[in-house]
């Protein structure tokens, strides 16, 4: 379970709050002042901090800068009276996370911690797999890396250009990695999962009272990029209205944010991607010609899969060395045919398409070897074509449900199949309980 530091002077607070949150399941360590959670940060790496402001000695705002001048990166929250609301916010801009008023409403303390846990774990899971599809050899590949490295080391906005599933968000990664930005936060936003109103308020942010529900300032993807990059994923399905916003920043390098009036200054470097063709949105009048320029100072091009296939046997065994060590499975063999026999397809799915194939087989069959037959078992997944394909089709899903003891859906995460798919499929293919159990 998550290890959460405490630090406060007053021992009544640590053993109240100890208890709230021990009684969540988290593994608690207290500090009575900033120099000890010094200590007990050091050696015992709590995933959470939640220290007081003003303290005797080292106080709240230096136990931040202690802990990032020895490079501990660990989430920071901040209890505070009101008085001292304007020195946590200038710490939160610099990378701290959050601040709290006293008294403590432990609901929400406990909300934000849980937020907080379920970012750090979905950026670690990043970090170990965050080269997955940047593999490769091919010509087209190399010259993607030497794009990526003459663009890293400057501020230049970088427009990023490919089909789905061939790793864009990677090569911004890669980008952020290499820059000055580095020591900065990387920052994904995917335009296309938010309504237009609440995508607005979520990069600018909003001062309390903005809107109905606003009850507190909300600090937006603008502030929280600072000194690092932010990532405008599927940037065409940003609102023409949204976009003129968004050309201001880049123009004018500050904002305000939703309902307030003071200026915030945008510190970031700016890394937009889609797999659309913006020259034919501007062209439609869906998409502005001055943001297509300004976003477009460096253009990256991503190749699709099909358009590098001798790179599918370096892919190949990488997605089946992670896949193997991370399930404990044991590495198969892979056969020349195997390969040969990847390469007659066309991918529409791209790298991320190769991938959920490799692990659908090797969840599934626990093969010694990687042979074109697995390949005639699972394609009908992908392509769903044909009588025998169909009968193929059927027993692989019967064969998930089984190995998912009739769980739908850790059946539709392992098949890679939205759960509608699958039980349109299981009434089409008439599967019964009766033939796997539940």
């Amino acid at each position: 379970m998550a290890r959460i530091l405490l630090v406060d002077d007053k021992p009544n607070i640590l053993k109240v709050m100890g208890a709230v949150l021990g009684r969540e399941g988290y593994t608690v360590e207290v500090a009575s002042n900033a120099s000890t959670a010094l200590l007990v940060a050091l050696e015992k790496k709590p995933d959470i901090i939640i220290t007081d402001v003003q303290m005797p000695g080292m106080n709240g705002v230096e136990l931040f800068h202690a802990l990032r001048t020895r490079g501990l990166e660990i989430p920071l929250i901040f209890i505070t009276a009101y008085a001292s609301i304007p020195e946590a916010v200038s710490v939160i801009r610099e990378g701290a996370v959050d601040y709290l008023t006293k008294p403590v409403d432990y609901k929400l303390l406990k909300a934000l911690i849980r937020r907080l846990l379920s970012a750090s774990a979905e950026r670690k899971r990043f970090e170990l797999s965050e080269d997955r599809y940047l593999i490769g050899s091919t010509p087209v590949m190399q010259a993607l890396y030497e794009r990526i490295d003459a663009v890293a080391p400057t501020a230049a906005t970088v427009l990023i250009r490919g089909e789905n599933g061939t790793g864009k968000e990677l090569v911004a990664r890669a980008i952020h990695r290499k820059s000055r930005f580095r020591e900065g936060p990387f920052i994904p936003v995917n335009c296309a999962a938010f309504n237009v109103n609440l995508l607005e308020s979520e990069l600018f942010g909003y001062e309390a009272g903005a809107f109905t529900g606003a009850h507190r300032r909300k600090i937006g993807f603008f502030e929280t990029a600072r000194g690092g990059t932010l990532f405008l994923d599927e940037i065409s399905e940003l609102s023409v209205d949204l976009q003129v916003k968004l050309l201001r920043v880049l123009q004018e390098r500050a904002f305000t944010r939703v309902g307030g009036t003071d200026l915030v200054k945008a510190e970031f470097r700016l890394i937009a991607a889609t797999n659309r063709d913006l020259e034919q949105e501007v062209r439609a009048g869906r998409f502005r010609q001055d943001l297509f320029y300004r976003l477009a100072v460096v253009p990256l091009w991503v190749p699709p899969l099909r358009e590098r296939l001798p790179d599918l046997g370096l892919l190949v065994t990488h997605f089946v060395d992670r896949i193997c060590q991370r399930e404990g499975l044991e590495r198969p063999k892979i056969a020349q045919p195997f390969l040969d026999s990847l390469a007659t397809h066309r991918w529409p799915g791209n790298v991320r398409e190769l991938e959920n194939l490799i692990e659908r087989i090797l969840v599934l069959y626990r093969p010694r070897s990687l042979e074109p037959e697995l390949l005639r078992k699972e394609l009908p997944l992908v392509f769903g074509r044909g009588e025998e394909e169909t009968l193929d089709e059927r027993a692989t899903i019967l064969r998930a449900l089984q190995q998912c003891r009739g769980n739908k859906t850790e059946v539709s995460k392992l098949l890679k199949m939205p759960r509608r798919t699958l039980y349109y499929k299981l009434k089409r293919y008439g599967i019964s309980e009766t033939e796997y159990g539940s």
